[in-house]
């Protein structure tokens, strides 16, 4: 009866040679969120494509990042399987691809998808589009885009232009006298 109460005794102590370390260490995971700042300064190298997920109306109203794809969800498993034979004109290979959108749709879950489906560098911006604009992207479409400031420049020196040659005429008339030209504008 001896023989069957064996104890059992804990195993060995052994110590983890590198080779075993380098096995059960964790695979440092790459997270699929990217903050604005990094994706500006990827854009910035021309290392990353934006693809915007949000429909048309609200881009149109609020802007889009400067020369990213329109991919509205309905349409996003079709341009991004790569079956598909946009997906070889859009997507370049080598490059990261950022989805981004507003509250109604996921980002995320886009960047999951679009992994799944065999873009491995996708990667979802943080914030949207809200910021991007805080960390100093450029935004097209927009009034915060460069031509509508263009714009108001513009308007802005054609009023002190105007305001100049009003006073301009007002000197000059005074300096003709009565009866030396008449006043072409009333004419």
């Amino acid at each position: 009866m001896a023989s069957a109460l064996t104890t059992i005794s804990p195993p060995r102590f052994t110590p983890m040679t590198s080779a075993s370390r380098k096995r059960a260490a964790p695979r440092p995971r790459r997270s699929i969120a990217i903050g604005a700042r990094e994706a500006l300064a990827m854009w910035r190298r021309k290392q990353a494509v934006f693809v915007d997920l949000r429909d048309w109306e609200i881009v149109d109203q609020t802007g889009w990042i400067e020369g990213s794809l329109h991919c509205p969800q309905g349409e996003f498993a079709n341009i991004v399987s790569p079956s598909s034979p946009l997906h070889a004109r859009l997507f370049e290979p080598g490059k990261t691809f950022i989805f981004y959108g507003g509250p109604e749709v996921s980002p995320l879950a886009s960047a999951k998808r679009a992994r799944e489906l065999g873009l491995e560098d996708a990667l979802a911006l943080r914030g949207g589009l809200k910021s991007w604009r805080a960390a100093g992207g450029r935004v097209a479409g927009h009034p915060n885009s460069p031509f509508p400031a263009l714009k108001a420049s513009f308007q802005l020196a054609a009023k002190y232009a105007r305001r100049r040659l009003s006073s301009w005429w007002r000197r000059n008339d005074r300096r003709r006298g009565p009866g030396q030209g008449q006043d072409l504008r009333k004419a």
